[in-house]
């Protein structure tokens, strides 16, 4: 997998990466954090959370440099983050990691960002250079949200300028 997170996080245009950095507050907020929460940013790129939180959080990621840990199912997170990760998997491998997930706290929090990929963000990805359709995407967010509203209970989402789903859910009991 490329890493162009650049692209991204890092666009040169400012509202391109306020609009990154705000939907990244709004999932932190839903996190409702407390200091003694064990965090996993589950998918970390760079380590936007590590900076944000004061380095309280532990960063896994397909690509080692951005990763704290080498193998993610060894902790018991409580809260766990996958902003804008699970559409690079397959479905087979999001239902695994969810399992992972439930292995390692039956008692955690997952808080998620999934592009909606609607007519309006294939516009906006249109006109910040990008292509309208992301190649690297696998898993479309109706195929994520149904593997995700088998294996969990949603506790509150928000649709973000239409464009990206943030959502708190936790384990079913």
């Amino acid at each position: 997998m490329k890493d162009d997170l650049k692209t991204t996080h890092g666009h040169k245009n400012s509202l391109v990466r306020k609009f990154f950095n705000k939907k990244k507050e709004i999932a932190i907020k839903f996190a409702e954090l407390k200091e003694e929460d064990i965090i996993l940013d589950f998918g970390a790129g760079e380590g936007y959370l590590k900076q944000k939180l004061n380095n309280k959080v532990i960063n896994y990621d397909i690509v080692p440099e951005h990763s704290d840990i080498k193998d993610y199912t060894t902790l018991k997170p409580n809260k766990i983050f996958a902003l804008d990760v699970f559409e690079h998997l397959t479905q087979e491998e999001i239902k695994q990691t969810i399992l992972n997930f439930k292995k390692m706290n039956k008692d955690f929090k997952l808080i998620t960002i999934i592009p909606t990929e609607n007519f309006i963000s294939r516009k906006i990805r249109r006109l910040i250079g990008k292509k309208e359709i992301t190649e690297d995407h696998k898993t479309n967010i109706k195929q994520i949200l149904n593997i995700l509203n088998k294996h969990l209970d949603l506790v509150k989402k928000k649709n973000f300028l239409t464009i990206s789903h943030i959502a708190l859910w936790k384990n079913k009991q």
